[in-house]
């Protein structure tokens, strides 16, 4: 061999050696179908402007095909516009119904107030932040929780019947567009958002099946912004956590950050307010890879039950699901990457457990209620393509399919014919979403192996005369009370009192002595708490 042949023949093995993806050693993934963690209320987005600009689109039929069937969103997050805008809801009344269309049994309406209307605003105006005005040197509360009862009825009449509430998005933040600061708990400038949330709570009772309430939806979760807050409101008011995600990393700036660093306050969070779901309302930083990244984060390391992008549609200059021009539209590569989940995913789902041994890949798993389905989501953060194999326990797979995002896939499909069993590759940034079919494997007793939650049902019969039966269930063995209250706070009885192990019980209340009327019975678990109400008709 020459010497001037020697030169080429190493440059060239050189040139092939960097130009050949690198694949590092094959991981493990372990998935237990059966050890089940939080339930998913599901994924959405919101539409709280440019909804005329999507109902006036000359394509958005097919606008809603993709949103409401391609993406499979369960949750709509609209724009509390009553009283603020004369034309009141007709556009999102026409996207509530495409919604309800396409998926008329799963979908959730969540319904968030920017700002009251400017006579309840102490600046008299929507905008420019302001709080709660004053009656008699009070804070107006009642007027502000009956302002939500009038506008519940009015969504109603439009054909809206929201699942959700949420009193005030952003709380603690005061914002040049609409919105309204109330302070943990009252002060010399702003309105308590205890007080608030107390109000409007007790209001909406009087209506025939109320809303749930979210809540406090903070700006972040850095800062203990959050637990601020949490230390004053009553958790009972609240049917589930909410915050944002505009701070709580050391760096959350720029496309590229790295999701890893709101893991401490994610955690946190989760571990302390638990017993009720986790919704992560609203969120847009980071490129495409980096969303899909940071949903796992909220869902693996903080318990969200509910992840919702901020922007359904958008015309140019946001980062929407859909990019809306005047005659036409763009599927964005956020809507891809937030497919990945919401298609293979839905209400009522449960997460499982799933672990690798890799550093580079993130993984999470999800069963869906009947046992028969089993969605797999892999993230190769890593600089380097990685392969994994799976062990997938308590499940029994007859086909798998695969579908793919990455830098050069958008929701591709990859398989219709996966074994689960093989070892399989997934390229540097990219989203892998492994759907099985099969059946969750039973317990001794032939029984699906199901999740014990904490639960308090709605009592039966309700109205009742002159007694009713209550059931709940407990994940966990805890100390339990749970008492009767009359409608105005006051302890009327205690039905539970005493450490109970882990399961699902019943419990009757004779009501013979009490006059009819409308009663509440709340069940406080560890750190579980949760109200219902009740109707006596003598």
């Amino acid at each position: 061999m020459t010497q001037k042949f020697k030169y080429t023949f190493y440059a060239a093995v050189l040139l092939y050696v960097i130009n050949t993806p690198v694949k590092i050693f094959a991981s493990n993934g372990t998935i237990k179908a059966s050890e089940n963690h939080q339930r998913m209320v599901g994924f959405g987005a919101s539409i709280a402007w440019y909804e005329g600009m999507l109902t006036s689109h000359p394509q958005k039929e097919d606008i809603y095909f993709n949103l409401f069937d391609d993406l499979g969103l369960d949750i709509l997050r609209i724009r509390n516009v009553y009283r603020n805008d004369p034309n009141f809801g007709a556009d999102f009344a026409e996207i509530v119904s495409k919604m309800r269309d396409y998926a008329p049994d799963s979908t959730k309406i969540l319904v968030t107030s920017w700002s009251p209307p400017a006579n309840l605003k102490s600046n008299g105006s929507t905008d420019n932040g302001g709080t709660l005005i004053k009656e008699n040197g009070a804070y107006a509360y009642g007027a502000f929780a009956k302002y939500w009862v009038d506008a519940i009825n009015a969504y109603r009449d439009i054909g809206i019947d929201p699942d959700y509430i949420t009193i005030q998005n952003e709380v603690d933040f005061t914002a040049t567009w609409e919105s309204c600061v109330f302070d943990p708990t009252e002060s010399a400038t702003n309105a308590g958002y205890n007080r608030a949330l107390d109000s409007v709570y007790y209001a909406i009772q009087q209506l025939e099946s109320p809303p749930k309430i979210l809540g406090p939806e903070v700006l972040g979760i850095g800062y203990s912004e959050f637990q601020k807050y949490g230390a004053y409101f009553n958790k009972a008011h609240l049917d589930g956590y909410a915050y944002h995600l505009y701070h709580g990393a050391s760096d959350n700036s720029g496309d590229n950050h790295n999701p890893d660093l709101f893991n401490t306050n994610l955690s946190s969070i989760a571990n302390t307010y638990k017993g009720k779901p986790i919704f992560q309302t609203e969120y847009d930083v980071g490129d495409w890879f980096t969303t899909a990244w940071l949903m796992h984060d909220c869902i693996v390391n903080g318990n969200v039950s509910a992840y919702l992008w901020w922007e359904l549609v958008w015309g140019s200059g946001g980062k929407p699901l859909i990019e809306m021009g005047t005659s036409d539209y763009t599927i964005t590569k956020y809507y891809w990457a937030f497919r990945q989940y919401s298609k293979f995913i839905s209400c009522g789902w449960n997460r499982v457990t799933a672990t690798d041994d890799a550093d580079s890949l993130r993984i999470s798993a999800f069963i869906n209620p009947d046992g028969n389905k089993l969605t797999v989501v892999v993230i190769n953060i890593g600089s380097q393509t990685q392969s994994m194999s799976f062990d997938i326990q308590d499940f029994s797979v007859d086909n798998g399919k695969i579908v793919r995002t990455s830098e050069t896939e958008s929701g591709s499909a990859i398989s219709n014919s996966y074994d689960g069993k093989s070892s399989m590759d997934f390229p540097t940034r990219s989203i892998t979403t492994l759907s099985f079919s099969g059946a969750l494997a039973t317990n001794v007793d032939n029984k699906p192996l199901t999740p014990i939650e904490f639960s308090l049902s709605q009592n039966y019969p309700n109205p009742f005369n002159p007694s009713t039966t209550i059931d709940y269930s407990l994940a966990k063995e805890s100390f339990v009370q749970l008492k009767i209250f009359d409608v105005l706070g006051r302890e009327i009885r205690t039905l539970v009192k005493e450490r109970i192990a882990t399961g699902k019980y019943t419990i009757q209340f004779d009501a013979t002595k009490l006059n009819s009327g409308i009663y509440f019975y709340q069940i406080t678990a560890g750190d579980f708490i949760q109200s219902k109400k009740m109707i006596l008709v003598k």
